[in-house]
């Protein structure tokens, strides 16, 4: 018990192995009962570990810190933003299971969410907007839900394996994801790195790799407390209302359309270098799918819009996808050829964005034998639709 007992607070593997090869020279005996307490405490600590920093952060029900966040992209572009959160538990809360409020600081620009609906502050004009049952990945991807560290909350249990280690910044629970090839996502790792005293993170590391590069989120937690009743106060206080001026909404934009339209002509250049012209397809149905290589939407349809093109090429349906990054062919491709999708690709320019007004993706055009436009929806998952206008066309 004693040497177990050692082993598990040495705090560095290499201190560990200079032990057990001092004592091989007093007994082999010695040797297999202290390299049997490495095995207990090293080789089995990934759940382990998972398990004990689990009920640590179910110890508590709110919890406040202040956060750096830096976001490192695959062309190398990195964001660097510092803002603040807290978090408190609620069962009956749709996101998160909890109430939040997350600030960056240097837009001033912070994110209630009170269990039921979110309020989108701005601190610098004092104003705010009512969000009723707000999408989750919305709230993350804006400015305050992006100071929001869910893993103090909650860690995504579809993990396929877990693993303890130690580095020079403390314990490391290592997490590692399946590959998410829909939407890009290979070799998805979390990181917590976490604190010898509380047994809560200090820093939280997210890393995947994407065609063309890794990203990799680092969110570095300070001035971390817990159970403060300032906390609990400051979310569930609705002083704001009076102190913030409710934002007008503004008159909602008619998104533009071609439908009913002709087609805008283009030639564009295949990925082999080959001209394509729309005018070369009058006689057929030609689906146009606008995509670029950022959006998981566009990259999680592909094999949808790949079995339309087979089921339906034979009667003349020809899918034409249109890159609206083209300086991302190359990154492009590889997506293509891992998602299976063999359908003729060509790269966009300036002048297609604008003759087609494209402002959002994917972007879905159904472009009938006659060249006029039967179909213009934005937004992934809609091949039901799609295929419906398609037999239509047909």
């Amino acid at each position: 018990m004693l040497v177990s007992k050692l082993l598990c607070y040495l705090a560095y593997p290499q201190r560990l192995f200079s032990y057990l090869l001092g004592k091989m020279k007093k007994g082999a005996a010695l040797f297999l009962a202290v390299f049997g307490a490495f095995t207990i405490c090293y080789g089995q600590t990934g759940q382990e570990a998972l398990r004990k920093y689990q009920a640590a952060a179910a110890a508590f029900a709110t919890v406040s810190y202040s956060v750096q966040r830096v976001d490192t992209f695959p062309d190398g572009s990195v964001w660097n933003h510092q803002g603040r959160g807290i978090m408190q538990r609620d069962a009956k809360s749709q996101l998160l299971k909890a109430r939040f409020l997350g600030t960056r600081l240097d837009v001033h620009r912070s994110f209630l969410y009170d269990g039921k609906a979110g309020f989108d502050l701005d601190d610098s004009t004092k104003t705010y907007q009512v969000e009723q049952d707000p999408y989750l990945p919305g709230v993350l991807g804006g400015p305050g839900g992006q100071m929001l560290v869910e893993e103090l909350f909650t860690i995504d249990p579809s993990y396929q394996e877990v693993t303890y280690s130690r580095s020079a910044q403390g314990p490391v629970i290592t997490l590692h994801y399946p590959d998410r090839p829909k939407i890009d996502v290979r070799n998805r790792y979390t990181y917590l790195v976490l604190d010898e005293k509380t047994g809560l993170p200090k820093v939280v590391k997210t890393k995947e790799q994407k065609t063309g590069g890794t990203r990799v989120v680092m969110k570095t937690l300070s001035n971390l407390r817990v159970n403060n009743p300032a906390d609990a106060s400051t979310l569930n206080s609705t002083t704001f209302l009076s102190a913030y001026t409710a934002a007008a909404s503004a008159t909602p934009i008619a998104r533009p359309t071609l439908l009913n339209k002709q087609a805008p002509a283009f030639r564009l250049t295949s990925f082999d270098k080959k001209p394509v012209a729309l005018s070369s397809y009058l006689g057929k149905v030609v689906l146009l799918d606008m995509w670029t290589t950022s959006c998981s939407p566009c990259i999680a349809s592909m094999p949808d819009i790949q079995r339309l093109q087979e089921k339906y090429r034979q009667r003349g349906l020809a899918v034409v996808g249109v890159l609206m990054d083209p300086g991302n062919a190359a990154r492009a491709q590889g997506i293509l050829k891992r998602q299976g999708a063999a359908y003729l690709n060509v790269s966009g320019d300036e002048a297609t964005e604008k003759a087609y007004q494209v402002n959002e993706y994917p972007r879905y055009l159904l472009v009938d034998k006659q060249g006029k436009v039967v179909l213009d929806i934005t937004g992934g998952g809609q091949d039901e639709l799609i295929e419906s206008a398609v037999k239509k066309a047909l």
